[in-house]
């Protein structure tokens, strides 16, 4: 029997495209597709002022969303409700898996600045004292952990000095090739005299912030100078190939299929130190999101 997804269902995941297309303009708007920040404990919403999961653990992992995507990416197939969050959760013990839904067309400056916030209000008002954080973010996810971390020390928030386990999963540093790309495309096309061409080209610059912000792995407000990774955090990079073969041309070309490794390490980065880094070719870029092999490695840097 064929799974048909519920209308709610639907529209959740139209409202995620709309968002990460056009999410800035849609928010300036006002429009009810623009995704507001949330945090789910068990597939429920929690209150942030004041959570009540049924079994609030003093670990809590979150797991964010990439571009376009719902916490749902996250699930392993066939297996609704279990991922990387509750693997961890259950080896670790005395632990919270939460996922954060959000508007990935805004700016990520801004979207890590109230990630920044939502920590705060969280690990505030855990219902029992919060002794480790596990962020966990893919493609665009990864990159609202940098911003907020940047945010949340320059607030000298309590979640910031818990020096949180931050796991960037096939996320952009360097920005994404494709986003890139259309970002030149758009341009080019702009500049043709043609009508017809300067059309598609305006319609291809008709994107979001948060799109334009990984053509080059932007996640600080315009005019911010270069900041490091948190200092007494820990850093870890999973990255993924689409060709099992790494020396492939398709992997040198296109890496995961979105992001390319070196990017995905922050290889243009300055001074970056990270706490560990793992590869895997013939893993693409969504499947790095949910995928056996790379929560075996989770677990080995995590618990």
């Amino acid at each position: 029997m064929v799974s048909v997804p519920s209308a709610g269902r639907v529209q959740q995941h139209i409202s995620a495209i709309a968002s990460g297309f056009l999410g800035d303009w849609l928010e300036h708007r006002g429009n009810a597709l623009a995704v507001p920040m949330t945090v789910f404990a068990d597939g429920e919403p929690l209150d942030l002022l004041n959570p009540r999961p049924a079994a609030p653990g003093s670990v809590l992992c979150l797991s964010i969303h990439g571009l376009m995507e719902l916490e749902s990416v996250w699930d392993f197939p066939g297996q609704p409700g279990e991922h990387y969050g509750t693997r961890l959760a259950e080896r670790l013990g005395n632990a919270s898996a939460l996922k954060l839904r959000f508007n990935s067309g805004r700016p990520i400056y801004r979207n890590g600045q109230d990630l920044a916030a939502l920590l705060e209000r969280l690990v505030s008002n855990w219902p029992v004292p919060v002794t480790r954080l596990v962020l966990l973010g893919h493609s665009m996810g990864g990159l609202l952990i940098r911003s907020a971390c940047h945010y949340g020390a320059e607030n000298d928030d309590s979640w910031v000095r818990l020096n949180p386990d931050c796991v960037y999963i096939g996320s952009p540093h360097d920005g994404s090739w494709l986003a890139v790309g259309a970002h030149k495309a758009a341009g080019w096309l702009n500049r043709v005299p043609r009508d017809y061409l300067k059309v598609v080209g305006e319609v291809i610059d008709l994107r979001s912030e948060g799109i334009r912000n990984l053509s080059r792995g932007e996640v600080f407000e315009p005019g911010t100078a270069h900041q490091p990774l948190l200092a007494g955090a820990r850093h870890y990079v999973i990255s993924g190939l689409l060709v099992r073969g790494e020396e492939h041309l398709v992997n040198a070309l296109f890496g995961d299929a979105l992001v390319h490794e070196a990017s995905a390490r922050g290889a243009r980065q300055p001074g970056w130190q990270l706490t560990g880094t793992a590869n895997f070719p013939g893993v693409d870029h969504i499947r790095l999101a949910h995928h056996s092999a790379v929560a075996r490695q989770l677990e080995e840097w995590l618990v």
